[in-house]
């Protein structure tokens, strides 16, 4: 496992462990052994979040099961979570759920929650003082598919039901078809706009032969991409993998290559054994722009 991305799963485990304690940056710096710079670079990097704000949003959420319980008192959870004064930790709890932990126990709470982290595997490495994705320049030749397309809007709670529908009608009824290649699924995912939460994701297999069908065709321009490897559930490694992309354009100063295509992954036949996924991105020549910089 990637040295970072085992150091914050060490991390979040010792934080779930220790939660009733105070927990501090120092603390976890010094327990680890790390700088307090370097620690908390890290887990911002790895988990999407700052080690504050983890520390902090997973006490409020637990805490919640104990504002349920009756005859526990306000005052009695603050302490119990580690916080210095009960004033803060209604402060916070406000601040976090928009109830004050009072109302809370009449109320229902659920927005919000920060649920223990899925840190997902990847390869992290620091280029340049910078922690990035290690990603490998590959070119790829013209690739013809066949598949379906379906409209997904990642804010609607059917989201991960209609994605994961889709695929699996699409395999089942994909291994009729003799003229696919049945070792590898392909998706293709295109936003429809900056922060939209709009998408078309196309779920295919590559054509061994030319063959008219209800399936719809889909051609990957032939060109250079950049490929990252993953490891888990795609729903996470989504949201893991947005941030890591942005990050890691910046740190090499690359220019993404407008094709059509916005991230094309690759599912190989034993994908649930290893839960390995592949993510294309089109770039223009990498060559060229090392040239210029």
């Amino acid at each position: 496992m990637n040295y970072y991305v085992n150091l914050i799963n060490e991390t979040i485990t010792y934080i779930e462990d220790n939660i009733h304690e105070k927990l501090s940056l120092d603390d976890l710096a010094s327990h680890f052994c790390i700088s307090k710079f370097h620690f908390n670079r890290m887990f911002k990097t790895v988990s999407g979040m700052t080690l504050k704000q983890y520390i902090l949003g997973r006490k409020l959420t637990q805490s919640l099961s104990y504002l349920k319980e009756k005859g526990v008192a306000v005052t009695d959870i603050a302490y119990e979570f580690g916080f210095e004064y009960p004033e803060v930790f209604s402060r916070a709890f406000k601040k976090q759920f928009g109830v004050s932990p009072s109302a809370c126990k009449v109320e229902k709470t659920n927005e919000n929650l920060v649920k223990k982290a899925s840190i997902v595997e990847r390869d992290i490495v620091n280029y340049k003082g910078t922690l990035t994705l290690n990603g490998t320049y590959v070119y790829l030749d013209k690739l013809h598919l066949e598949g379906i397309f379906v409209e997904v809007d990642i804010h609607n709670e059917q989201f991960k039901a209609l994605m994961t529908s889709t695929g699996q009608t699409f395999l089942e009824a994909s291994q009729k078809s003799d003229w696919l290649d049945h070792e590898r699924l392909y998706t293709v995912v295109n936003c429809h706009g900056e922060d939209t939460g709009e998408y078309t994701v196309f779920y295919g297999k590559s054509e061994l032969v030319a063959k008219e069908t209800s399936f719809k065709k889909y051609t990957i321009p032939s060109g250079w991409y950049t490929k990252f490897i993953y490891y888990g559930d795609m729903f996470d490694i989504r949201e893991a993998f947005v941030d890591d992309l942005y990050k890691w354009i910046m740190a090499k100063e690359i220019k993404l290559n407008p094709n059509g295509v916005g991230m094309l992954n690759i599912f190989e036949k034993d994908y649930l054994k290893t839960s390995e996924v592949q993510i294309l991105v089109p770039i223009k020549s990498p060559y060229k722009q090392q040239e210029m910089s």
